[in-house]
């Protein structure tokens, strides 16, 4: 009897070590935690690194990870669909809890998203989210506007860009103007010695004198876009007011935008029915030296280098024709502007993703906020850096393109923050095409904004 006591005393002892010894091989078994982390991105074909990005720095991840038993994988889905139609995928793939975990998006979209819980507040100020990592420390402080809304900082830089005004160098020369005179344009178009009028008068003028086929003194973007909101703040218009959180219409400056809108048909510097014109055609058009002056992106430079002009010299062939300057000002002896479109990377919530990696994903843009990759995604896709240290950076300081626009930022403005603005951007926009189409007048054309924001927008908006 003693001896079956002992041995059941024996197996208690026993048996606890073999359950604890069985549990460690069990979690060895496991092995270390799997974790995937999804990013969208809408990217064309110079543009791949908004989505490598997220890729090539999940490998440093990684090393931290190992200490916590995590391996991270990224799935990087880069999308070629235009803006609408990326902008409606996601928000049809959040509301069914599908949606990434991270989205490269417009600044513009942030108070949209926020305010339908599609995406989350990184940081409460700028200080903190500077705080939280070097890499976001090292972010040009005027960026971070841009990703605020109601005080809290909602996503990352992950671009920024420069809407010039391009002109052909060697149209200006058929024209009689001197190499010295089309390289001050730059600077007359800044300090607003050469305005839209003047743009206008110069491509009648190479038109008359056949430098250019009728309807192609200028032309805009052929699509709808906020560049076109250059032209309402080239005659004095405003868009925000940040002391009241408030959209704003200045008539007067809306009048003059439209009727420049119709004006650049009605004299035959552009085709009309212009707009809506395929997005091949215009590029095809422009970087073949067809038109003496266009609106763009320093984007497009490698656009065209790589995918329109390769066979005849690529990016040389660009800079030898080709020049850029600000968006001239519509009032002689004002500073010009442009419009900056920053994107950005936004985490997406739980219930929008049905995932709960949020912290990893905000550790993920750490590793993916540095001078290297950011570098990489700048040069090969022309547009300007978000990071100090890149001004510097050697790869990117040799780049020509962006050295010679950088200067750019210091005239830039920025849409806003603004759950509104999409139905107010949507009401200038229909009205300003109804009105370069002559449908409408440019009076007629006012007046239908002015109509539709006040029942859209009624008291976030400011008439002037």
């Amino acid at each position: 009897m003693k001896r079956k006591s002992l041995i059941f005393l024996v197996l208690l002892l026993i048996v606890p070590l073999f359950l604890f010894a069985g549990g460690d091989q069990e979690k060895e078994a496991e092995g270390p935690k799997e974790v995937t982390i999804t990013i969208w991105t809408k990217a064309g074909e110079t543009e791949l690194w908004r989505g490598l990005a997220a890729v090539e720095a999940a490998k440093e991840l990684n090393k931290e990870l190992e200490s916590e038993g995590i391996v991270l994988t990224v799935e990087a889905v880069q999308e070629t669909a235009g803006w609408g139609d990326f902008n409606k995928k996601f928000t049809m793939a959040s509301e069914a809890g599908k949606g990434p975990d991270i989205l490269c998006t417009g600044h513009e979209n942030i108070a949209v998203y926020g305010s339908t819980g599609y995406i989350i507040p990184l940081a409460d100020s700028v200080e903190e989210i500077k705080a939280m990592a070097p890499e976001f420390d090292d972010v040009i402080e005027g960026l971070w506007d841009m990703t605020s809304w109601r005080g809290q900082i909602w996503g990352i830089p992950q671009d920024t860009e420069a809407r010039p005004m391009f002109f052909s160098k060697t149209k200006l020369n058929e024209l009689g103007w001197s190499d010295a005179k089309i390289a001050a344009l730059p600077d007359e178009i800044a300090k607003g010695n050469f305005t839209l009028d003047d743009m206008i008068e110069t491509g009648k003028e190479a038109i008359a004198k056949g430098v250019v086929e009728p309807g192609y003194g200028y032309w805009s973007r052929p699509k709808s876009g906020g560049d076109f909101i250059q032209y309402y703040m080239a005659y004095g218009g405003q868009i925000y007011d940040a002391e009241q959180d408030k959209l704003v219409i200045v008539k007067d400056a809306l009048l003059e935008w439209y009727k420049f809108q119709r004006r650049i048909v009605t004299e035959g510097v552009t085709p009309k029915n212009f707009l809506g014109t395929d997005w091949g055609i215009w590029h095809n058009t422009v970087s073949h030296n067809n038109a003496l002056f266009f609106a763009g992106g320093v984007w497009h430079f490698a656009e065209w280098a790589t995918q329109h002009v390769q066979d005849i010299g690529g990016m040389d062939y660009l800079f030898e024709n080709f020049g850029y300057a600000l968006q001239p000002t519509g009032i002689r002896g004002v500073a010009a502007q442009q419009m900056s479109h920053p994107l950005i990377y936004v985490v997406v919530a739980e219930d929008s993703s049905g995932n709960s990696n949020q912290d990893l994903a905000i550790r993920l843009l750490q590793k993916m906020t540095t001078k290297e990759l950011n570098t990489n995604h700048a040069v090969g896709s022309g547009h300007l850096g978000i990071l100090k240290s890149q001004a510097e950076y050697t790869p990117y300081k040799e780049d020509r393109l962006l050295s010679e626009t950088l200067y750019m930022l210091d005239y830039a403005f920025f849409q806003p923050n603004h759950p509104y603005y999409p139905s107010y951007w949507s009401a200038l926009w229909t009205n300003m095409e109804a009105v370069q189409n002559a449908a409408l007048t440019p009076e007629e054309g006012v007046a239908a904004v002015l109509e539709v924001l006040e029942v859209e927008i009624g008291d976030a908006l400011i008439i002037k």
